[in-house]
């Protein structure tokens, strides 16, 4: 007799209800690392959004607080929106300044940085001797406290002086009580406008305040908004004071908002 044998063959693969229950499983799974790498990447894009926020800040509080404090003395003027200054090159006591006649050459104690052959048609520059007000500083006239370009330094009679030569004859209103005596560059000038900073230079003396006609524009900061300035001149008992204030904005409703005081000597 011949005995047959019949073997079931097992099932293989998953049910139903296992391939729902591991796809609702990687679904949860899914989401939560999702949202985990979502929330991760908005962590680092808002960080480096503040990041480069306060960098904003940072730079053009510092860049015109440098500037500012290179300010010859009572030179600073503003409307609000702009702030005009006359920047200082050097700086030295002289022997002697035409005060009581005209003149075009004086000496003066060496120069720290202005030497002997310094080439003014690259660099032109100006005296100011005891600029005590900002009343005719800007004016250039003939007997005012700003004088004609320097042409040329060099060595002076007395020993270990130097000589300077203007391009025209020129009378300072008085004395400076310290003898002190400032090389000075063409104004320059810093304005907000429509969420920017631009810086303008080498556009000359104007007895107002200019608005137009600016040479070098430059652009000193973007995103800022509500960017005003604010003078209180010296007194006696202490240096002239410039108060700046502007927003730096961001994603998001984003901002930081920069108030700074800049010192401005006192000292003509």
């Amino acid at each position: 007799m011949i005995v047959r044998t019949t073997y079931k063959k097992a099932s293989l693969g998953f049910t139903l209800i296992e391939m729902v229950v591991t796809i609702v499983i990687v679904g949860i799974l899914g989401v939560g690392i999702s949202s985990f790498i979502a929330n991760i990447t908005k962590g680092m894009v808002d960080t480096a959004e503040r990041s480069q926020v306060a960098s904003i800040a940072l730079l053009v509080s510092e860049r015109i607080s440098r500037s500012l404090r290179q300010a010859l003395p009572n030179s600073i003027r503003t409307n609000g929106d702009c702030i005009e200054y006359i920047p200082i090159y050097a700086g030295t006591d002289y022997l002697s300044v035409p005060v009581l006649v005209s003149a075009n050459q004086f000496e003066v104690a060496p120069f720290s940085n202005v030497n002997n052959g310094f080439s003014f048609s690259a660099q032109p520059l100006r005296v100011a001797v005891y600029p005590s007000s900002l009343t005719g500083l800007y004016s250039l006239s003939a007997g005012g406290v700003i004088s004609s370009e320097i042409s040329q330094i060099s060595a002076g009679t007395t020993s270990n002086a130097q000589s300077i030569l203007l391009d025209a004859n020129h009378q300072f209103p008085g004395n400076s009580p310290t003898k002190r005596l400032f090389l000075v560059d063409e104004p320059n000038m810093y304005c907000f406008d429509s969420g920017m900073l631009y810086h303008y230079s080498d556009y000359g003396y104007k007895t107002t305040l200019p608005t137009s006609n600016l040479n070098n524009e430059t652009v000193v900061g973007s995103r800022l908004s509500l960017g005003q300035f604010n003078y209180s001149p010296g007194t006696l008992q202490r240096n002239g004071v410039v108060m700046m204030q502007f927003d730096v904005l961001g994603e998001d409703d984003l901002k930081q908002t920069v108030n700074q005081e800049v010192q401005i000597r006192n000292v003509p």
